[in-house]
């Protein structure tokens, strides 16, 4: 698999060398918000310099494993998604795609699908219940499922089904059997430090609104589920996909602690790429004030899809939780 990503490198470089960079006037966004924010629309490679559209696809096409990072409710976020897999498969790779949003117990679902050879990926998203299980409109993801249908590329389940995920909740790593931990990357400790790391992301996520003993269980359960994600990767990989792309939420694509890191150790000497997409801020106009760029490989800014305070909605809903009852 390596000799034929190389082969494909060599045949875009040429492309990569006199591409321009991606900007608003070049396209049509579909997010209403901050469209003329001069960061709208730029890439830039992990170390804060700026980068090509080309510059990111060569990078994918060259790598075995890819992971796109994304806010969930951003329609520009899926279509960059779309067609940074369509220039990966244009230059004949044939990855597995990854979905974050798809429980395991899905799989059948899915793989029934594709066998049917459907005309269109309009009847995935009801097939696998994707908005009754929560998830943004399945019209924005469709260009993903699309892209990946046209191609022929297998598409996998990447999640913990929920039910195993509540357990985990309870009851940590003593709701799985050992060779399930293994399978998950949890029979390693992590170091403390990246304990305490992710323990302040999930705070800071839940808008510094939830007491300790509530952080805990979830920080199991963020481990065990960027395990899923890998192993998702990992095992499409081992049954003849040409590598796997990975569509899942900025924070489970981060190099420093989440699924590439998990890559990274179980594939030493692997090339992996990890992409997150990031809306602006109208505030916020150099890429270092962002404070993601030592994160990812490569950062694409967006407009923004709307301008909810999640933070108010987490605490009205917080709010009007009932107490739980006395036993």
């Amino acid at each position: 698999m390596t000799c034929r990503i190389a082969m494909r490198t060599i045949i875009l470089l040429a492309a990569a060398c006199t591409a321009t960079t991606l900007s608003a006037d070049q396209t049509a966004w579909l997010s209403s918000h901050y469209t003329g924010h001069p960061l709208a629309g730029t890439v830039w490679s992990g170390d804060g310099k700026p980068a090509t559209r080309a510059d990111l696809e060569e990078r994918a096409v060259s790598s075995e494993f890819v992971l796109l990072g994304e806010i969930h409710s951003n329609p520009d976020h899926h279509r960059l998604q779309a067609d940074l897999l369509t220039a990966m498969t244009a230059s004949g790779r044939k990855p597995a795609l990854v979905f974050e949003m798809i429980p395991a117990g899905f799989q059948d679902v899915l793989d029934a699908f594709v066998a049917s050879a459907p005309a269109s990926a309009k009847g995935l998203g009801p097939s696998v219940e994707w908005e009754k299980r929560g998830w943004p409109q399945w019209s924005i993801y469709l260009p993903v499922a699309e892209a990946a249908l046209a191609a022929g590329l297998p598409l996998v389940a990447g999640d913990l089904d929920r039910s195993l995920v509540r357990e985990i909740g309870k009851k940590g790593s003593a709701a799985l059997t050992g060779q399930q931990q293994t399978r998950l990357a949890l029979r390693d400790n992590l170091p403390e430090a990246l304990n305490v790391q992710i323990r302040q992301i999930l705070k800071q996520s839940h808008c510094n609104l939830l007491p300790d003993p509530a952080i805990e269980p979830m920080l199991m359960v963020q481990r065990a589920r960027d395990g899923a994600m890998a192993a998702a990767m990992l095992d499409a990989d081992d049954k003849g996909a040409d590598g796997a792309v990975l569509i899942a939420g900025a924070g489970h694509v981060r190099r420093d602690l989440a699924v590439p890191r998990i890559l990274a150790a179980s594939r030493p000497g692997s090339r992996i790429t990890a992409v997150a997409f990031v809306e602006v801020d109208q505030d916020l106009t150099s890429p270092a004030q962002y404070g993601v760029m030592d994160l990812y490989d490569f950062v694409v800014f967006t407009p923004r899809a709307d301008l909810t305070d999640h933070c108010s909605v987490l605490s009205e809903q917080l709010k009007n939780r009932p107490e739980p009852q006395a036993e």
